[in-house]
């Protein structure tokens, strides 16, 4: 059995399409939806209170967030 040989040309333009598609989509993203840093609560937090407990509140309100939307609340 022989492996089949690849062209190297269509290999790299598909890779570059799939980066610019993926630029593009971010830039849509980034021009379309901005998000409300302010909804972020932060008013739990004290100075005492680690980076990793930061982030785990940050993650699980937005969890929350998504749940939210998903459940068409």
């Amino acid at each position: 059995m022989m492996a089949q040989r690849n062209n190297r040309w269509v290999i790299r333009l598909s890779f570059i399409a799939v980066l610019g598609m993926g630029l593009l989509g971010f830039g849509y993203a980034v021009s379309v939806w901005l998000p409300m840093l302010d909804a972020v609560d932060l008013s739990t937090f004290t100075e005492a209170v680690d980076w990793v407990d930061v982030v785990a509140g940050i993650g699980e309100q937005g969890i929350q967030l998504f749940l939210g939307v998903a459940s068409g609340q």
